[in-house]
Parts: C-alpha cells; sequence; structure tokens
C-alpha cells in the first residue's frame, strides 16, 4: 500500500513539473519564434509548442527541449535588443521565462552574463512605475520590483558595488557624450563588471547592477538629448547667417557637408541599433558632429567677393522673330489599369513593373486591417448559444465560434486581442490560399509565417489563461489554436 501511494505521488509530481515546462516553453516560444524569423536562424516551427496540447511523451518533451536549446545557442544580445526594442512582443511573463532560463544556465558565462545584464534592467524598465524615470531610484525599490524574478534580496552587497554610485555620481556631472568619452565612464563599469567574476550572479549584485545599468541608460539619453540640440541649435544659427553646408571631415564625411543630410544623420540616432556595437565607437560619430558644426558656427562668414562691374551693352539686340507655335496634339485617354487580385498577400506578376508592393507581414498591417474588417461584418450578428456563425468578407465565406465573435463584438472581454489576431490570420490565410487556386501570384508563404507567429501568441495566452486558473479562456484559445493550426497545415500541404 506504501509503495503504491509513493508511485502516485511521484507521479503527481512529474505531472506537475511538465505542466510547469510546457507554459514556460509556450511564454517563451513566442520570443524565440521571433527571434528565430528575425535573425535568420532557419529553424522550423516547433509544431508541439504550436499546438495546445501538453503532451507528456517523453520524446516530445526532448522535442520541445531540443527545440529550444538551438535557439539559445543562436540568440546573441544585440539581437533580443533589437526584438524588444523595435517590437511589442515581450510581456512580464515572457522576459521573467527569459531571465529564469538564463539565469538556470551553467556554466554561467560572459554572454549569459551579458543577457542577463541586459534583459534585468529591460525587466525593471518594463515593470517599474511610470514616473520611475523621474524620480530618486533606490536599491530597495529595484529589488521590490525584481521579485518576481529574484526573489527576497539580502541589501548586503560585496564592497565593490560600492564603486558604482561612483561612477553615476561622474555621470550626473557630465554634460556631454564627450564627457563621458572623456571621463572613461563605460570603460570603468566594464572593468568593474568584469571585476565581479561569478559573484556578479548574486541576487544583491544583480539589483544593483539593474539599478546601476538604468541609471546609466537614463544618463545617456539626457547627454545624447543634449548633444542633439546642441547640434540643431548650431545648424539653426548657421542657417540664420546664410550658410547651408559646413566641413565634416573630421567625421568621414563631406568637407561641404549639406545640412538636410547633417539633420537626417541625427534623426537616425534616435532609432534603435540593429546590431552589436562598441559603445565608445558608435557614440563618438556624435560627439565628433556637434564638435564639427559648432568650430563651423564661432568661425566668421567669409567677406563676399567684390562683383565686377557689367559692361555697358552697345546696341540692343534685334527682337528674335515670332514663331508659331504648333497645334497641340491630343491623345487618347490611358487605359485604367487591370484590377489588382482581391488576396492582402496577393503580388502582381513580376513582368509587370508597376505591381503594388507585396504586403508586409512583419508589420501586422494587414492583420489590423482585416481585423477591422471582420468587426464590421460580425458588429450586427447575435450569438446566443450557437456553437457558430457564418458570413462572407470580400467574397470569402468564413466559419466564427461564438467565442470569437464576441471577441470582435466586445474588445474587453478575456483574451479578445489575441483571439482577434488568429481569427485575422486564419482569414488572411483562407484568403490566400484561394487566390491561389485562382491562379493568382500570391505570397502564401508570408501568410503562412503571420499564422505560426500568432498561432505561438496564442499558446503564451493559453499558459497565461491556466495560470490564473481561467479554463473557459483557456479551451476557446486551445480551440482557436488548432483551427489556425489545421489551416497552416493544409496550406503548406498545397490544399
Amino acid at each position: 500500500m506504501l509503495k503504491r501511494k509513493e508511485t502516485m505521488s511521484t507521479a503527481t509530481v512529474n505531472l506537475t513539473e511538465v505542466a510547469a515546462m510546457w507554459r514556460n516553453a509556450r511564454r517563451l516560444y513566442p520570443i524565440y519564434s521571433a527571434l528565430n524569423q528575425q535573425s535568420g536562424y532557419g529553424l522550423q516551427p516547433c509544431r508541439d509548442l504550436e499546438s495546445p496540447i501538453d503532451r507528456s511523451d517523453p520524446e516530445v518533451v526532448e522535442r520541445v527541449k531540443d527545440w529550444l536549446k538551438q535557439v539559445d545557442t543562436r540568440i546573441e544580445v544585440h539581437q533580443i535588443r533589437q526584438l524588444l526594442q523595435t517590437t511589442h512582443i515581450a510581456t512580464e511573463d515572457g522576459l521573467r521565462a527569459l531571465l529564469t532560463r538564463e539565469l538556470r544556465k551553467e556554466p554561467k558565462d560572459n554572454t549569459v552574463r551579458d543577457k542577463v545584464d541586459y534583459m534585468l534592467v529591460q525587466y525593471y524598465a518594463f515593470c517599474s512605475p511610470d514616473d520611475a524615470h523621474a524620480s530618486t531610484i533606490d536599491f530597495t525599490h529595484v529589488s521590490q520590483v525584481l521579485r518576481p524574478v529574484l526573489g527576497e534580496v539580502s541589501r548586503v552587497v560585496p564592497e565593490f558595488c560600492s564603486e558604482l554610485d561612483n561612477i553615476l555620481t561622474q555621470l550626473d556631472h557630465c554634460a556631454s557624450l564627450g564627457d563621458l568619452l572623456n571621463k572613461k565612464i563605460i570603460d570603468k563599469a566594464r572593468a568593474m563588471k568584469d571585476q565581479a567574476g561569478a559573484e556578479y550572479f548574486k541576487a544583491s549584485v544583480l539589483v544593483a547592477y539593474a539599478r546601476f545599468n538604468f541609471l546609466m541608460r537614463r544618463g545617456f539619453f539626457r547627454l545624447m538629448h543634449a548633444d542633439l540640440h546642441a547640434i540643431r541649435f548650431a545648424l539653426h544659427a548657421m542657417e540664420g547667417r546664410g550658410q547651408h553646408s559646413c566641413d565634416c571631415t573630421a567625421v568621414g564625411l563631406s568637407a561641404d557637408q549639406n545640412f538636410a543630410e547633417l539633420r537626417e544623420i541625427c534623426h537616425d540616432w534616435k532609432k534603435p541599433f540593429r546590431a552589436a556595437y562598441s559603445l565608445g565607437n558608435t557614440f563618438e560619430q556624435l560627439v565628433k558632429i556637434r564638435a564639427a558644426v559648432e568650430t563651423a558656427m564661432a568661425k566668421p562668414l567669409p567677406s563676399p567677393k567684390p562683383i565686377a562691374p557689367i559692361a555697358p551693352v552697345a546696341a540692343a539686340a534685334a527682337p528674335a522673330p515670332q514663331v508659331a507655335k504648333p497645334a497641340p496634339v491630343t491623345t487618347p485617354a490611358p487605359a485604367k489599369p487591370a484590377a489588382q487580385p482581391s488576396a492582402p498577400f496577393a503580388v502582381a506578376p513580376q513582368t509587370v513593373k508597376t505591381a503594388a508592393p507585396v504586403a508586409n507581414v512583419g508589420s501586422n498591417s494587414a492583420v489590423d486591417e482585416c481585423i477591422s474588417q471582420i468587426h464590421i461584418a460580425v458588429s450586427t450578428i447575435p450569438v446566443k448559444n450557437a456553437a457558430m456563425c457564418s458570413f462572407a468578407l470580400k467574397g470569402t465565406k468564413l466559419i466564427l465560434a461564438s467565442w470569437e465573435v464576441v471577441a470582435f463584438q466586445k474588445p474587453n472581454s478575456p483574451a479578445a486581442i489575441p483571439v482577434q489576431q488568429a481569427v485575422a490570420s486564419r482569414v488572411l490565410l483562407i484568403q490566400a490560399v484561394e487566390a491561389r487556386k485562382r491562379g493568382e501570384a500570391v505570397d502564401v508563404r508570408a501568410a503562412i509565417a503571420q499564422a505560426h507567429s500568432q498561432a505561438a501568441h496564442l499558446q503564451a495566452e493559453i499558459a497565461t489563461a491556466k495560470d490564473r486558473k481561467d479554463i473557459d479562456t483557456a479551451v476557446n484559445l486551445s480551440a482557436t489554436a488548432k483551427r489556425l493550426l489545421a489551416l497552416v497545415e493544409q496550406a503548406e500541404k498545397g490544399k
């Protein structure tokens, strides 16, 4: 009897661990899937993670772990930074899952350290109060925000962490990025991080560095905006006295650099960095541009060259003979262009140079437009106890489940937004497949990629619904996910 109880207890523990593994993996999957597509890792989507079924089969669990591990080995810090800065894909749960995964890795090398270093400050910035950018930020406040990741944190930190405050004090006395580089503040921060070694991963040190990194980021943006303002002021002042270019050879630009191009360069500084970078080398360009334009502004204007006197005209020239204008030639009105394919992902044949560009699936513009169209179409459909309802959208017959209609009619209902996005992806894929059957040139792969992305998002939402014990929402999301995945499978087979 005792042996049977032990067996049942072990089975319960294993099932609990498997369920926890699936929920954590589903939170990671949307982020990892986006990294796979954005950075070109070349991995196929993980069918097991797109399915809403938590299977305990050892071979399935191993497949999931292996897929996540393959992404892990490819991820670089700058790729995470690019994804998080250019999309809204990461949620608090997703960031926490990423951090937890990195913190559990062994051994913890510098690559793991750099990822944790960036993601901790990103998590703090995501979860901190709205006024954190304008208030005093102390160790206790940061440790409270990071508690879901690090747990309770002792206020006792190694002695070397006290130097972090000294570096921040030096940062406060900087008036430009040039000051930041001249004082070697970034180099000092890096040296301290290297000096920490294995102690960096102590919870108290992680909190100290998350606070330091956030304040460093805030200070950097203050200095960057000060430089950009100084450059704009100098350009405006020089334009006021008639100048439209200046010598920027010290920056590697032209000796007669146009002000409009300088403004464009400065505007690009507001965009996120998209590759690995060295802080000193990258920011040096902005520092040198400011120095160049301020040097040019300080120089006096060159004296204008004397204008040579104009010789008197001996005699007036005879007027040119009048030439009769030819009669206007009438041309027939141009024919109207042929109608474009109706599917959102359709493209005209390559032989037609004036074809409309392919829809940018990554921007979700096609999904947003489709959501608006569906919302209008179903706004008057009464949904009582019916299992599903059907309607037509631009000639395409569609069937929606009752909870899917409710998601459009009541956008504040639980998980309405992910349901709307999944349904829209399903509609776009149906339209693309139908256009392909009609022989139109259609980018079905773009529609399939969009559907895979939404399937990944659904799994993260399913995990969140299960955590809050919202079984109805989890079941509805699972059913929507199954319908989307079934359609993807058909589209991939060319049906």
